[in-house]
């Protein structure tokens, strides 16, 4: 190793300590817990706090731009070390810029986000197994009215820049919190209940902890209370009706346009990606037109989306029947991967499907991801909301699998995370989008530019064999090309919260419940929904320019490789790594091995037939869809 590639790996590593260390509920998120060195079990969220955080920041930037000289970096490092220092500098300078410009972690409250989801969620990752864990268990409920007084001062203070949430992003989180407190916060006592049950036949060290724990949930419980008091008296009745960021946020047109930048990684304008918004939907609703004809509404496609709207036939007949379609659709993805991803390039992390949690249901989408972790273990977990059961249709399910489990999300994700890469590169912290931008980047155009491609790829895996679900997955895109007009339109562009409403219920199959929720996480989260189309449109144009380019030459499954293995990362370096790739294969075929197919007998052709045998066996356990992989 030489001397500079031992500095920037020193680096990476500090950095990536400093931030499992700080904050705990990152690191169990990512299975990290026992790599910690602090023992603090909940996140710090004063004020000072944050000032700590940009002052560690800031030091970490000026070290790491002294330390090293550009001759080093040009003749010592790798081209790949040369990427992670470009990355892991860029992620320092926007940390620093935004977060001292913007202050978005004053406003930590919202219906999508807040102790009222993130505390029950980091609740469930955290194990109590032994001793140790149970002791870490009961600093976590001790914690909690800690960390709500901080949260409160942040809102106070919030109040106090007019740097706040709109109001309508806060819709429900009362009735949320309320309903926690009703039931006695009974997510952090089913932990101790399990490990101890009556507390009769456990020793006195034992019963003294789960009295510790018992008293910790009260006072838990009291501090909810406050704080839902605090929100419904004196800071939802207080925050701002205008929903445009441009308009209600201080420096608010710079806010906007800093929130695109930071989820499409790109610099387009608001007007520029409304525009790109309007001409995707006109496109995407002529397809639709085509594929309503074929399903015999031809001339009539406004009722065709009705019938699909409505018609008992998309409705799942219950909650299970829901669940067993979705683990039907990925049980038949999986050994289609082949397809379109090299054996080699697989990952092995399973995929667990589940109901979303009842307490957010009401307020969440249709499906969701959460990444699991390979140190843990844990599955990465695709929830499906089963609430409002009517409301859910069936033919939107097949691009819904393909976007959030695979080859979506699932299968990006634990492909970065089992790559060769630095640690701030292999794992995205997906969590408190109302950070942004003044946080760690997860490279949004990248992440759910590739879900939302992966939805395109239905017919290679061989879905999308009916109308109405080939539909679907139109209709999935008249939503991300919808979400481009309708994220400027209120942000930039003077648009109210109902029209926005009625744009989406004119451009997509959604109905009026499903239109208003989603209308609404555009509000709280500016410029994120804008990132899947941009990512997509990129990602599919460089596979254009590759097919173009190559020829007979292209393999996807080598264009695949070559967007996946390097991580997420902004699309401007994607589009470099595209066309290196492309020059590689023109210039000189035999250096690029990536395309050299293996013989047949070869280990690879083995263990792909091997791969394909192995999923033809009825050895799928009920929630997992990795053959025996799932121990959960």
């Amino acid at each position: 190793m030489s001397p500079a590639s031992d500095i920037v790996e020193k680096e990476f590593a500090a950095t990536w300590q400093w931030r499992i260390d700080t904050d705990p509920e990152l690191a169990a998120a990512l299975g990290m817990l026992s790599r910690r060195r602090s023992k603090h079990a909940l996140d710090p969220r004063s004020l000072d706090s944050f000032d700590q955080r940009l002052a560690w920041v800031k030091k970490a930037l000026e070290r790491i731009k002294n330390g090293i000289t550009p001759e080093q970096i040009e003749n010592q490092l790798t081209e790949d070390e040369r990427l992670s220092l470009k990355l892991y500098t860029q992620q320092l300078e926007d940390y620093t810029h935004y977060t001292s410009l913007h202050k978005a972690y004053l406003c930590c409250v919202n219906r999508l986000e807040g102790p009222q989801t993130d505390l029950p969620l980091y609740c469930s990752y955290l194990p109590v197994k032994t001793r140790t864990d149970r002791n870490f268990f009961r600093d976590f409920l001790k914690a909690i009215p800690i960390q709500l007084l901080q949260i409160q001062s942040l809102l106070v203070q919030g109040l106090s820049e007019n740097i706040t949430p709109p109001q309508i992003s806060l819709d429900g989180v009362v009735a949320q919190l309320r309903d926690m407190i009703n039931g006695n916060l009974e997510t952090f006592s089913k932990p101790i209940q399990s490990c101890f049950g009556d507390g009769k036949h456990v020793s006195k060290e034992e019963s003294d902890l789960k009295k510790e724990c018992d008293n910790a949930i009260l006072l838990a419980k009291n501090a909810f209370i406050k704080f839902t008091d605090f929100l419904e008296n004196d800071y939802v009745p207080n925050l701002r009706t205008e929903i445009s960021a441009s308009k209600g946020y201080p420096n608010g047109e710079k806010y906007y346009i800093d929130c695109l930048k930071f989820h499409t990684t790109t610099t387009m304008s608001p007007t520029e990606i409304h525009q790109l918004g309007l001409d995707e939907v006109i496109r995407v609703r002529k397809e639709m037109e085509v594929i309503a004809s074929k399903d015999g509404y031809k001339g009539r496609l406004d009722q065709y989306l009705e019938h699909l709207r409505t018609s008992t036939d998309f409705e799942p007949k219950s909650a299970t029947a829901l669940l067993a379609h979705y683990r039907d659709l990925t049980q038949r993805l999986y050994p289609a991967l082949l397809n379109i991803l090299h054996m080699r390039s697989l990952p092995r992390q399973p995929l667990k499907i589940t109901e979303t949690p009842t307490a957010s249901a009401h307020m969440a989408p249709a499906a969701y991801y959460l990444a699991g972790s390979t140190d843990a273990p844990r599955p990465g977990m695709f929830y499906v909301n089963t609430s409002k059961l009517a409301t859910r249709r069936t033919y939107e399910c097949e691009a819904l699998a393909l976007h959030e489990a695979i080859p979506g999300h699932h299968i990006q994700g634990a492909i970065q995370a089992e790559c060769k890469l630095p640690e701030f590169r292999k794992y995205a912290e997906d969590r408190r989008y109302f950070e942004s931008p003044c946080r760690f980047p997860f490279y949004t155009g990248y992440i759910e530019g590739w879900g939302l491609y992966s939805e395109t790829l239905g017919k290679e895996l061989g879905l999308y064999n009916h109308p109405s679900d080939e539909f679907g997955q139109l209709s999935m895109e008249a939503l991300r090309s919808s979400r481009l007009v309708v994220d400027t339109g209120m942000h930039s562009l003077d648009w109210s919260h109902e029209q926005a409403v009625q744009y989406m219920l004119e451009n997509t199959a959604m109905g009026e419940h499903d239109a208003r929720t989603e209308v609404t996480r555009y509000v709280t989260w500016p410029g994120q929904a804008t990132a899947y189309k941009v990512g997509e449109r990129f990602i599919r144009r460089m596979r254009d320019y590759a097919e173009m380019e190559l020829q007979d030459r292209f393999d996807v499954r080598d264009f695949h490789d070559v967007v996946l293995l390097c991580g997420a990362v902004p699309l401007d370096v994607l589009e470099a790594r595209v066309k290196e790739y492309v020059e590689g294969v023109k210039n000189d075929i035999s250096k690029c091995t990536k395309l050299q197919k293996p013989p047949i007998g070869s280990t690879e052709e083995v263990a792909k037939s091997s791969f394909i045998e192995s999923m033809t066996f009825v050895n799928w356990c009920k929630c997992c869809v990795v053959p025996g992989a799932c121990q959960v």
